[in-house]
């Protein structure tokens, strides 16, 4: 054999191996154990089963320190968890929940006429959130010395409505 060919050769069986392996972190052992996830949303749908409710939840990013969902950001994707016990599904809908638990499978479903894959969380620990408003006037920048005393609500025009949960 010549040169050529035994350099071919090596090349070939040296790409062949790079196809069998999978990258670095993405071999499968890292997928066989569960791991432990936090997720948080909006109650879209609440239903009864025997011995446990099924929720689907609107997902939304959490808060790292409180947990709470991020109702001010963009909805990140739908998943589905399932509570041990009867929950009252009326209760539940459009509440806003925080779980923690483990990825379990994933289900098949549909939003609107679009099919859509939903990750099926197992429920270790939960949380619903209260939804509260506030009314917030801002400042008056020409009154910053209070000149004109204590003015009456009226006067600020229209406040801001902030909601936050708790």
């Amino acid at each position: 054999m010549n040169k050529k060919t035994i350099l071919v050769l090596t090349a070939l069986s040296a790409t062949l191996v790079g196809c069998v392996n999978a990258p670095n972190g993405l071999e499968k052992e890292q997928f066989t154990q569960c791991k432990s996830i936090r997720l948080g949303g909006k109650v879209l749908t609440a239903q009864a089963l025997p011995n446990k409710t099924k929720i689907e939840v609107l997902s939304y990013p959490v808060y790292s320190t409180s947990a709470k969902p991020m109702i001010d950001e963009q909805p990140n994707g739908r998943f589905i968890t399932y509570l041990d016990g009867f929950v009252e599904p009326e209760s539940l809908k459009d509440q806003f929940i925080t779980i923690g638990g483990t990825l379990l499978k994933t289900e098949q479903g549909k939003v609107d006429q679009a099919n859509y894959i939903y990750p099926v969380i197992k429920t270790n620990h939960y949380r619903v959130w209260k939804l509260s408003q506030s009314y917030y006037y801002p400042d008056d920048m020409w009154d910053d010395w209070g000149f004109f005393g204590r003015r009456p609500y009226y006067w600020y025009g229209e406040p801001e409505i902030r909601y936050y949960l708790y």
